[in-house]
């Protein structure tokens, strides 16, 4: 009986694979179209260089935007699902900050779909140089690889992790503040946490569905192993940005609003 019950807990009911079907669809529709639609506006290939500090500057801000505008029109649609039992308008700005922590996990898997044939930067190498060094760069490239190799040949785990951890309102890095603000030490709502367990639950099930226990736990490990670095180099390039002679005014305008 008990093997029967540890069973039922771990398969999936019709509302998962309903969840997981919504979650498709959105991420076809909110993330990948909308990226399709974006080359008209920020092409994938800059008409010629900018060699121009500003327009250098103006090129890596546009492209930021490119890549993570699509996380915030995927993650959008998802809150309004009503399995989530979440509001855009209450729950929306707990989250919308962290965006940028899930850039290389989501543009992996765009890699992975083939909707992105090349690195991001692959015609924009001199305009990350001029903020960031070769190291960084190389690292950020290893981490995308790797997010590559790791994935397994599925079409929802990898869309389902940029849903849970966009639900996980603390995953920016935290830094050191001379001032803070009420709102750093805001309480996440309850039905936020809620609702991201209810996806992690789903993730967990449908892992072990298509993977097995044993490969599920060390996917899972991996994966948080590369995020983790991914966050150690997104706190680097934070630092890069605030501590550049202009007053914080390139910092300012990379806090795009989303």
């Amino acid at each position: 009986i008990d093997l029967l019950s540890e069973h039922d807990q771990l398969s999936l009911s019709f509302d998962d694979w309903n969840f997981l079907t919504n979650i498709r669809t959105s991420y076809e529709q909110h993330c990948i179209q909308k990226f399709i639609e974006s080359h008209e506006t920020i092409p994938l290939i800059p008409p010629k260089q900018p060699y121009r500090s500003r327009l250098k500057l103006q090129r890596l801000i546009d492209l930021k935007y490119k890549y993570t505008f699509i996380i915030a029109s995927f993650i959008k649609h998802i809150l309004q699902l009503d399995s989530l039992q979440l509001s855009l308008e209450d729950d929306y700005h707990y989250i919308k900050d962290s965006f940028s922590c899930l850039l290389s996990v989501n543009t992996s898997e765009l890699m992975k779909l083939k909707v992105l044939e090349n690195l991001p930067w692959e015609h924009d190498q001199l305009v990350l140089e001029y903020i960031f060094s070769e190291e960084i760069i190389y690292r950020l490239g290893k981490i995308l690889t790797t997010f590559q190799t790791l994935s397994p040949n599925d079409p929802l785990i990898m869309k389902q992790f940029v849903v849970i951890l966009a639900l996980s309102s603390r995953i920016s890095p935290l830094l050191v503040k001379e001032q803070y603000n009420s709102k750093d030490f805001d309480p996440v709502p309850k039905n936020l946490l809620s609702s991201q367990n209810y996806c992690l639950t789903i993730l967990w099930k449908y892992m072990i569905y298509r993977l097995g226990y044993n490969d599920a736990v060390i996917f899972s490990v991996r994966f948080i192993q590369n995020f983790l670095h991914r966050q150690v180099i997104e706190a680097e390039m934070i630092e890069i940005i605030q501590n550049r002679d202009d007053h914080g005014q390139f910092g300012q305008l990379m806090q795009m609003n989303l």
